[in-house]
């Protein structure tokens, strides 16, 4: 059973609505500030460079290349320098001549998007994950990340017939392979927790398994957690399966 199977259920439990994405072109000086929302977001660098600023944590600067996905979403912001002016984001600036990013000075260009989750369907797998998920550009690293990444950006770029479609369906094909990209990259630096779990096959499939079984009295098996099938394949759940190696 592979990752993908577990991480399919964890995103189709917590999934609702409809997400959205834009394309932005902007000029510095300028900085923008994102409110908390009950969603995830994420901002990808197609060229230049900016600085996300989280709440409570420091500047991140993110290059040509760079993803960034923030899971949950208390609010940050994003600045071409962490010491430019913010004003508040709203849909449709780039339409005005006044909007912001609309300067003379360094372009980069950005795409972003959110989605819409219900917090009150909570899966384990994605309540652990880091407030901030940095996926740093290297060649040759995640090929169908990068993919889907310039398919999105083409159907933004040059909106066709079937365009509303077709990002939708882009857009959750990213966002599992965004986090599909951060398990691969945390499983291999570090052998213990879920990461490593997912990776590996009789762990995730007796997770797969427990997630597919009815609810009990106490709710579903994955929620109460994951050892108590996995040990019977591995004997370890995925926070001690790293305790084998």
């Amino acid at each position: 059973m592979c990752l993908m199977d577990v991480l399919s259920d964890a995103v189709t439990t917590m999934r609702t609505g409809r997400p959205h994405s834009n394309r932005n072109r902007l000029r510095a000086p300028w900085g923008q500030r994102f409110p908390p929302t009950d969603g995830a977001g994420f901002h990808i660098v197609l060229s230049g460079s900016c600085w996300l600023l989280p709440t409570g944590a420091e500047p991140l600067r993110l290059a040509a290349g760079d993803i960034v996905l923030l899971p949950r979403e208390p609010g940050h912001s994003l600045a071409d320098d962490p010491d430019s002016p913010l004003v508040e984001f709203r849909v449709g600036d780039g339409d005005r001549d006044d909007a912001p990013g609309s300067g003379d000075g360094a372009v980069t260009e950005l795409l972003c998007g959110a989605y819409v989750l219900d917090r009150s369907r909570p899966h384990p797998l994605l309540a652990d994950l880091p407030d901030v998920i940095h996926l740093p550009a290297h060649v040759g690293r995640h090929p169908r990340l990068r993919a889907a990444v310039d398919l999105l950006g083409a159907e933004l770029a040059e909106p066709r017939a079937g365009a509303g479609a077709s990002v939708s369906a882009l857009l959750d094909l990213l966002l599992l392979y965004m986090l599909r990209a951060w398990f691969d990259e945390r499983a291999a630096a570090s052998p213990a927790g879920w990461p490593a779990a997912l990776a590996d096959p009789p762990v995730s499939a007796a997770l797969h398994a427990m997630h597919s079984e009815p609810s009990g009295r106490d709710g579903p098996q994955l929620a109460r957690g994951p050892g108590s099938r996995a040990r019977s394949s591995r004997s370890g759940s995925p926070r001690s399966s790293g305790d084998r190696r």
